[in-house]
């Protein structure tokens, strides 16, 4: 997974400026998949588009050796401070399973 930082702040959003400074020099870092559960919600009625997989868990994962966090989902049970790793990318989405 990859990180942009500029200005002391991570983001898994690549960008063209810094929207604090406006530099173009945004230094881009391989990082782990691996993360921590920072937040979630249980979805119990989802949009139509996700209506066969409800439930399901919008997590936020705080992304380990950066302070950079990402929306992903995980489905099955989860609490706050569990470990966590990137298992795909589908559709723009970041899919997590437990570790």
């Amino acid at each position: 997974m990859k990180v942009y930082t500029c200005c002391g702040h991570d983001t898994v959003v690549k960008r063209i400026y810094c929207p604090s400074c406006g530099t173009s020099d945004i230094q881009e870092q391989e990082i782990s998949d691996h993360g921590t559960i920072y937040s979630f919600t249980k979805i119990h009625v989802p949009p139509i588009e996700f209506a066969e997989i409800a439930p399901y868990n919008v997590v936020l994962v705080q992304l380990m050796n950066t302070t950079a966090k990402v929306t992903g989902r995980l489905m099955g049970d989860v609490s706050i401070g569990d470990t966590v790793e990137l298992d795909r990318v589908e559709n723009g989405a970041y899919l997590y399973k437990k570790v």
